[in-house]
């Protein structure tokens, strides 16, 4: 799979990050939906269909886990990364699911790309320091700090 024209969800509540990520990923000719929580989620995964989503797993409303199992009860297919800022022990539930990742906040784009590319259901071998990202219709100019590893702040 490559990036032009892939489906992408990113499930944020980090709305600056979010965006971020969507920014990049409409400069690879994604097409990018965002979510704010766990349920629009599952709202938008039970009426659109995504290539992939990025779902971070600490969310307010519905956390990441339990819209995993969410949206893998209505499109049992669904391809989830997981993204966490922390070290989580029950994001493993969702992994043994069927879910790729984590991604370990912050990742480094050129990760999420190839992840992304791979268009396996494998579980990726991502390093803490990778990034992920995704596109939307840019609201306004993007607001991306790259550090020198080549990860987005």
């Amino acid at each position: 799979m490559t990036t032009m024209g892939t489906r992408v969800l990113i499930v944020d509540d980090d709305v600056d990050l979010a965006e971020s990520l969507a920014d990049i990923l409409l400069d690879h000719g994604c097409d990018v939906s965002l979510a704010e929580h766990g349920q629009e989620a599952v709202e938008r995964a039970c009426s659109q269909d995504f290539d992939i989503i990025f779902m971070d797993v600490r969310m307010p409303v519905m956390n990441g886990v339990d819209s995993f199992f969410a949206i893998r009860a209505i499109k049992p297919r669904a391809r989830v990364v997981m993204m966490t800022g922390f070290k989580e022990t029950f994001v493993e539930r969702a992994i043994q699911a069927g879910a790729e990742g984590p991604l370990h906040k912050p990742f480094a784009i050129d990760e999420m790309l190839a992840l992304m590319a791979s268009g396996s259901h494998a579980t990726p071998s991502l390093r803490p320091g990778g990034r992920d990202i995704d596109r939307l219709q840019p609201a306004q100019p993007p607001r991306l700090v790259r550090a020198p590893s080549g990860t987005i702040h």
